[in-house]
Parts: structure tokens; C-alpha cells; sequence
């Protein structure tokens, strides 16, 4: 997969190193693995209800108590689990890359907030019915992953959802003997309640069936429950319509269920036995998605399984959330001790078209309301990721709208002060409403909202720094208040765990110079609606933030500057995060004369860069000093070194050449290109070691290059002294290579480490319910010396005058440790970076970051 793919998470990844057959045959000619399914196929057949739902077909004679098959079933439950982690987390074998693959891009998921969908594309029946959400990779990782079986179709376009004032629901109650399907009747009537129109067939005539699903209207849902089955192979299923007729096939209503679904059927629900035949038939009729049953269900849990999941999904959850959470709920319920394996039936199918879809939700089926057409579906789920082919390609496709070029029009989308979601993740519907508030300049709606919102979730700081702008926005509304205004850009498209970071330290010093810490605090905990703060920092005037999400994309950067330069109310601007974004809207600051300080941007590049661009963390010369003092006390001056960087990259370009340039000739031995599209991590490890490395010194820019330095530390068995940039500094380290980077005593310099002694510190921890890192106190820096540069400017407000008080040589502001002073360069005055080291704290094998004594 190229690099520009892995960018811009859009795109395909071919054929992948290893025999991939080969490997299916090995899994097919082990006995362990090849029977161990199979024997828990056949324990758990013999359980009592399961056998009951069956009866009327094979009526099995009983071989085993309920007991005895709960403990035979839980054993080879346990093999099934271990056998199938064996295969997978084999290293010779040709998973190990495609592991590799899917933690670059579950991690950037997960740390978005993005929904991972995995699609399975194989036309092996006993493939299909592995429990894939047990491999480790996915069940301790990555919990929230949910694997569908996508199914191959002849067709070429789904039919587009048909929207009408209710979901149109067909509900077939079929063949019920020896189940009892009035429950499901409830939890299907239930749906009346959440906006459905539901008609019923109760074990209907085929001429019946024929008609409704004929029906000119049209359903979006056909929910089935009764008896059904599949061939062996997975490819033919039956329902049993009445108990006066044999099963028929889906191929017998062809032609209906085509109709069907040519006017808009978009789900199918077997709430019934062994439905993959079911699920395969219906994709060849260009149904979009089904959800069948693996295997036999008994009753109990087939009704439990629809009430939890139409409790999630007619609340707009979308479909891949709700089959999880309901599958997390049949084991929540006992179920899996009373049925060992029983939680891996519910499987989710799907046809190779709606790969480019986002996932289903409820409200997809209603006509919105004009006025709340922008609020209807839920926000922060727009991502999904394939796993296909498993026996001829893998490929996987991430489903980001990412644009080439942002209009003038179209880069307000990405600006906010109140107005618009920039963050997804972790919203409440009182954030949601407080923004509509905004919108609609009800200031006081929107004070209350944003109260309530971080009173739910106190760490949230765009809702914080949206609460300041709309107590502003009214003070101006009543002639009570002034404002003045600045800028921040973060890369919220591509980082938003790290723009969180960043838009915390803005928000902690415009809430305290605004209207207090503590004050603020107090009104979100004990909900004080009616709070209103009247502190101000000059002559009652008060500082409004407006965001602006860049991406980490150069061109939308630029689109960011222009549009803040081109907003004369913005006197300064916060940003960029990465040295590359920083230079390049840089020389639009320069060019209009608008300051620009930046907390996060390392490059020895942005030294004497412009007189009007400014930051407030140390350049990567001194984070290369402090690393290479710390390898020559470790291992001398002439140890040999390794480096893994990103070619190109301005932040990682600096810190490596400048470790480089304080090294003995010749000693970097080896440089591993992270933004290569041959990298491997076990190959830049190997090819470390046999050039002699003892050190490896990791820097990463991106997210997606951070996951390829994650994938270098699991690989380096504790071989290798590990170096790392500020970029290192993540927990994702932690929670992906944690022990590896213990066990190769992974070292990294950081311009700040929290104390616990720390005034900033302390108050950062009780305001936010949890520690903040360095970006959070640089960024604090940055706000509080624009603050200060305002303040001394005495009521003359203006860019130049901004500009003019940050560049006196006279000029310093109080930080989060100690007075900020910066030099002629522009560069903040510092002594030295901070090293920080991975160590075990000694419980359940955790691991955390701590300062190194004597750095």
C-alpha cells in the first residue's frame, strides 16, 4: 500500500507477502484446528433448547445431559478460541503483515472515535463461521471492532433508501413449533413506538408472502421469526412459512423478494437457525445487508438477541454498533455460561456494494425535518475498514472524506466558535444542543447547554472554549461586555486525540481570564445554570477562540491562514501542531502581519523564520542534545545508530539530522523511511541489528507513522536502546508496545513533564479530572503571552500592536512553569527539553511515563 493510500486512508492494499492458501490449508489439515469447531458444533447441539428448535426436522436423540454439554462445550469453546488465535498470531505465517496493516489503521480509528468495520470476504462455509471477534488482535485491542461476512453479488448498485415519515417494517411470523415466537411479536410491535409502521404475517399462505412483498409501498425492514436452516455449504437457506408446509427456498420467492428490494428493502432479520444460506441468497438479489444466526439459537436467546438490538439501532446506533452491543449484552446476560459459544451467532452479512456506504442507522429510513435535517444522524462515525479475500488479495478501505482542495466557502465548514462540531468524538445531545443554540444566537440556551454537556463530560475543551464564547457572545448581545478575538488551528481530521490536547491548554487560560478556574468549575459541577462571570481580563473585555481544524494537510492550512488573516477581528493565531503546517500558513502570517505562535512545532526551520511567527516549545536542536548526553552516559559517544523517520517531514527531518550532527562520522548505520510503501518493521529492525545498531532512535510525524514505530518497538525483543521524539510520546505507545518499549527502555524528550508540585499542574488535573501532557502546557504558554501582549497593550487592540509587544525584548508572561521569555529568533528561552522513560509501575503489568532523574 502506497503512502500517499495510508495518508489519506483511501485506497487498497495488494496481494501481501505469504502463501495465503497455504495458510488456509494449514489451518484445514491441523486436526486440532479443523475438529475443534466441529466439536463444539456438535456439544453444543446437544444443549436441550438448542435441540428443541431442531427437533422438528432431525430430531436428534439425546447423547448428553445439559451439563455435560456446558462443560464439553465451554472446553472446546476454549479450543476454538485458541486454535483460531494460534493461526492468526503465528509470526512466520501470512497474517503477520496484514496484523501489522489492520493495528496502523484500527489504532488511527480508535483514536478518532471512528467506527471499524471489518468486512470478510471468503466463500469457505467454515471460514464464515469462525468466531473472528475472539482473536486477540480484535477482542483486547481493538474491543470495539466488528467483523461483517461481506457476500459476493452479481449486482452492481444498491437501490438508495426510500424515505418516508415512518420505517416501513414486514415482520413474517413463520413456522413456530416447539418455539415460542410471541415474544418476538412484542419486541417487533415494540418498534410502533420508536416510529415504525409494522405489518404482520402470521405463518402466511406463499401467495400471501408474494403479495406483501410486492407491495408497491415498499418496507425498509423484513424481519423473519421461525424455523429456518442452510445447505452444509452456506449457500442455500429455507423458511418454514407454516407448520402445513416444507421449508421453501429463498429462490422460490425469487422474483418477490427482488421486487422487494428494488423498492428500497434495505435490511433483512433472521431471528431464526443457521440463516447463512439465507444471507448468501438474498445478496445475489441485491439485498443490501442481512442479519441470520451461524447456527441453531435457542429460543430465549434468539428473542433477547432482537430486544438488544432494536433497543440500540431504532436509537439511531448505527447497525454495526447495535449487532455489537447486543452480542455484548447476550453475554452480559449469562448466556454464554448457560450456552458456551452462543454469542458468536449473531453474524451480520453483507453485499461487496455497501462497502462504500457509512453504516446504517434508524433515522436513515426517515424523511428529516427541515430544521433538523443537520442533527438527525449521529456524528463521529463516518470510517469503516475492510478485511477481504482471503484466499486471493487482502485489501482494506477506510471511508474518510478527505477534500482536494477546500473553497473559500467550504473552509468556513471547517471554522467554528460555537457554531458547528469540529470534534466528534464524545458528544451528548446537551453539547449538540448548545451548538444549535449558538447557531441560532441563543446564547443564554447555548450557556446552559455547554454547562450541562462538560458537566457530563468534563474533559471535552471544545465545549469548554465554545461555553466562553457564548457567555462573550451575550455579554455583546446586552452591551454588558467587548471581545476580542483569536484564532487556534489543530488537525482534527487527522489528530484529533493531540488537538484535544492542544485546544485544553487554550481553553484552561481563556476560562481563567475570562471568568476564573474555579468559577467556571464550580457551575459545571453543581450545574449553575443561571452562572455568568463578569471577571474580564481589561476593561470588561473578554477573549473569544475561534477553532479551525487544518487537517495536518499543508493546502488546507494555507485555506486556514487565509481565512484568519482575512477575518479582521482575529488579532492572533494559535498553531500549527506539526513544523510542516507551521511553515507553510507561516509565510501567509509573514505576508499579512498577523502573529502566529506555535506550541507544538519543533523544526530548527522555524528559527528566525518571520518576524511575526512565534512558539512556545524548544526547537529540536536541544531535544537532540539531551537524547544523545543521555546515549553517551548510557552507551558512549561512538555507539552506532539507527534512525526511523519520515523523509520529508520538517519535524522529523530536524530532530534526526540534528542527532546525527552530534554523533562520530558514519556512526548512523542505518535509516529506516517510515513513509516508504516497502517499509517493514521487522525488516528495519533486522536490518538495524546486522549493521551493528545499539541504539534506535524513533520519529514519527503522523499518526499513521507513529502506528509503523509502535509496529518498529514490538519488534525489537529489548535488543536495542530506544530513542524517541516528542511524536513517541502517546499513549498508544503505551497501550500498543508497552512492554517492548519497557523492555527496550524507550527514552523521550519532551518539552515539559508534569509535577506533582506544579500550581499549573494541580489545577489542570482537578479541572480536566486528569493529567495533561506537554502539548496541554505549551499551548497555555502560547494563550497566556498573547494574553499578557493584549493586556499590556492598554485598550489599543490591534495586530501591530500585538505583534509589537510579544517582539519587545522587555516582554515576559507567566506559564505553566515559570515566566515566559522569547528570544530574537522567536524562539521561546529555554534551558533544555525534559527526558521521560517508559517503566513498568508494577500493576497488572501496566505500564507508564515518568521523568528521568538527572534529565
Amino acid at each position: 500500500m502506497s503512502d500517499a493510500q495510508i495518508n489519506s486512508l483511501d485506497g487498497y492494499l495488494p496481494a501481501l507477502p505469504g502463501d495465503l492458501e497455504a495458510s488456509k490449508v494449514q489451518f484445514e489439515s491441523s486436526d486440532y484446528r479443523h475438529q475443534a469447531y466441529s466439536q463444539w458444533q456438535y456439544s453444543y447441539s446437544q444443549f436441550e433448547a438448542v435441540r428443541q428448535v431442531v427437533s422438528h426436522r432431525i430430531n436428534p436423540k439425546k447423547i448428553i445431559t445439559d451439563s455435560e454439554a456446558r462443560a464439553r462445550s465451554s472446553e472446546q469453546k476454549e479450543s476454538v478460541v485458541n486454535s483460531l488465535n494460534e493461526w492468526l498470531n503465528c509470526q512466520d505465517s501470512a497474517w503477520q503483515p496484514l496484523r501489522d496493516e489492520l493495528i496502523a489503521v484500527l489504532s488511527h480509528l480508535q483514536k478518532t472515535g471512528k467506527e471499524a468495520r471489518l468486512f470478510l470476504d471468503t466463500d469457505h462455509s467454515q471460514l464464515r463461521r469462525l468466531p473472528w471477534q475472539e482473536w486477540d488482535l480484535f477482542k483486547y485491542r481493538f474491543p470495539q471492532a466488528e467483523v461483517a461476512v461481506r457476500l459476493q453479488s452479481s449486482r452492481t448498485r444498491i437501490q438508495p433508501i426510500r424515505q418516508y415519515s415512518q420505517v416501513k417494517v414486514l415482520a413474517l411470523i413463520g413456522n413456530s413449533e416447539g418455539i415460542n415466537t410471541q415474544f418476538d411479536e412484542e419486541v417487533i410491535q415494540a418498534l410502533e413506538k420508536k416510529n415504525a409502521q409494522v405489518t404482520f404475517l402470521k405463518q402466511p399462505t406463499r401467495e400471501e408472502l408474494s403479495q406483501a412483498l410486492r407491495d408497491e409501498n415498499g418496507y425498509h425492514l423484513f424481519i423473519f421469526s421461525g424455523h429456518s436452516c442452510s445447505n452444509p455449504d452456506g449457500t442455500i437457506g429455507k423458511i418454514e412459512l407454516n407448520n402445513t408446509q416444507d421449508a421453501i427456498s429463498i429462490e422460490e420467492f425469487k422474483s418477490s423478494f427482488g421486487i422487494a428490494i428494488k423498492q428500497g428493502l434495505q435490511l433483512a432479520i433472521f431471528n431464526s437457525c443457521d440463516g447463512l444460506g439465507l444471507a448468501h441468497q438474498l445478496a445475489e438479489l441485491g439485498l443490501p445487508r442481512s442479519i441470520v444466526m451461524r447456527e441453531p439459537i435457542p429460543d430465549e436467546v434468539a428473542v433477547k438477541f432482537l430486544k438488544y438490538f432494536f433497543e440500540e439501532f431504532s436509537n439511531n446506533k448505527s447497525l454495526f454498533h447495535s449487532i455489537h452491543f447486543s452480542r455484548e449484552r447476550l453475554i452480559e446476560s449469562g448466556f454464554e455460561k448457560s450456552y458456551p459459544g452462543v454469542s458468536w451467532l449473531p453474524t451480520l452479512c453483507v453485499q461487496e456494494v455497501t462497502l462504500s456506504s457509512n453504516s446504517l442507522i434508524w433515522q436513515d429510513f426517515i424523511k428529516p425535518k427541515a430544521l433538523l435535517q443537520a442533527w438527525i444522524k449521529p456524528l463521529g462515525i463516518t470510517a469503516s475498514l475492510a478485511l477481504v479475500t482471503i484466499f486471493a488479495s487482502i485489501f482494506y478501505q477506510i471511508l474518510v472524506d478527505k477534500p482536494q482542495y477546500l473553497t473559500p466557502q467550504k473552509i468556513e465548514n471547517q471554522i467554528s466558535q460555537g457554531e458547528k462540531l469540529l470534534i466528534s468524538s464524545n458528544v451528548n445531545p446537551a453539547k449538540k444542543a448548545g451548538i444549535l443554540d449558538y447557531n441560532n444566537r441563543d446564547y443564554r440556551g447555548a450557556i446552559n447547554n455547554f454547562i450541562r454537556a462538560l458537566n457530563e463530560n468534563p474533559n471535552d475543551p471544545e465545549t469548554l472554549i465554545y461555553l466562553n464564547n457564548a457567555i462573550i457572545q451575550e455579554k455583546v448581545k446586552t452591551n454588558t461586555g467587548k471581545k476580542v478575538e483569536i484564532g487556534v488551528s489543530v488537525p482534527i481530521g487527522s489528530e484529533p486525540n493531540v488537538s484535544q490536547e492542544i485546544l485544553r491548554g487554550v481553553a484552561q487560560a481563556q476560562t481563567e481570564i475570562n471568568c476564573g478556574l474555579e468559577e467556571v468549575y464550580q457551575a459545571i459541577s453543581e450545574l449553575q445554570t443561571q452562572f455568568n462571570c463578569t471577571k474580564g481580563f481589561i476593561n470588561e473585555t473578554f477573549l473569544l477562540v475561534t477553532i479551525a481544524d487544518d487537517e495536518y494537510d499543508p493546502k488546507v492550512a494555507e485555506k486556514v491562514a487565509e481565512a484568519f488573516v482575512n477575518n479582521q477581528n482575529i488579532l492572533g493565531v494559535i498553531g500549527h501542531y506539526s513544523s510542516d503546517m507551521t511553515l507553510k500558513a507561516g509565510e501567509i502570517y509573514d505576508k499579512h502581519r498577523l502573529v502566529a505562535i506555535s506550541p507544538t512545532s519543533t523544526s530548527v526551520s522555524l528559527s528566525n523564520f518571520s518576524r511575526y511567527v512565534f512558539r512556545t516549545v524548544p526547537s529540536d536542536r536541544m531535544a537532540a542534545q539531551q537524547l544523545f548526553e543521555y546515549m553517551r552516559q548510557q552507551l558512549g559517544q561512538d555507539a552506532k545508530v539507527a534512525v526511523a523517520y519520515v523523509s520529508g517531514n520538517a519535524y522529523s527531518e530536524s530532530l534526526s539530522n540534528e542527532f546525527e550532527e552530534l554523533l562520530y562520522p558514519n556512526s548512523f548505520v542505518q535509516k529506516c523511511d517510515l513513509s516508504s510503501r516497502v517499509f517493514s518493521a521487522a525488516d528495519c529492525v533486522e536490518k538495524a541489528k546486522d549493521q551493528g545498531a545499539e541504539v534506535l532512535l524513533l520519529v514519527p510525524a503522523t499518526d499513521e507513522s507513529l502506528t509503523k514505530a509502535i509496529g518498529i518497538i514490538n519488534n525489537t525483543n529489548g535488543d536495542l536502546q530506544l530513542l524517541g521524539g516528542d511524536s513517541v510520546y502517546s499513549f498508544r505507545t503505551l497501550k500498543d508496545a508497552g512492554e517492548e518499549a519497557f523492555n527496550g527502555n524507550l527514552t523521550i524528550a519532551i518539552p515539559w513533564h508534569r509535577r506533582p508540585d506544579s500550581e499549573f499542574s494541580q489545577q489542570a488535573q482537578r479541572f480536566w479530572k486528569g493529567s495533561v501532557n506537554w502539548r496541554t502546557a505549551t499551548s497555555y504558554d502560547a494563550t497566556k503571552a498573547i494574553i499578557k501582549a493584549l493586556i499590556e497593550s492598554r485598550g489599543n487592540l490591534s495586530r501591530i500592536q500585538l505583534y509589537q509587544k510579544l517582539s519587545s525584548p522587555n516582554f515576559f508572561a507567566q506559564g505553566a512553569e515559570g515566566e515566559i521569555y522569547f528570544e530574537s529568533s522567536n524562539d521561546v528561552k529555554s534551558t533544555k527539553s525534559v527526558l521521560v522513560v517508559v517503566k513498568n509501575n508494577g500493576e497488572d503489568n501496566m505500564f507508564e511515563i515518568i521523568k528521568l532523574n538527572g534529565f
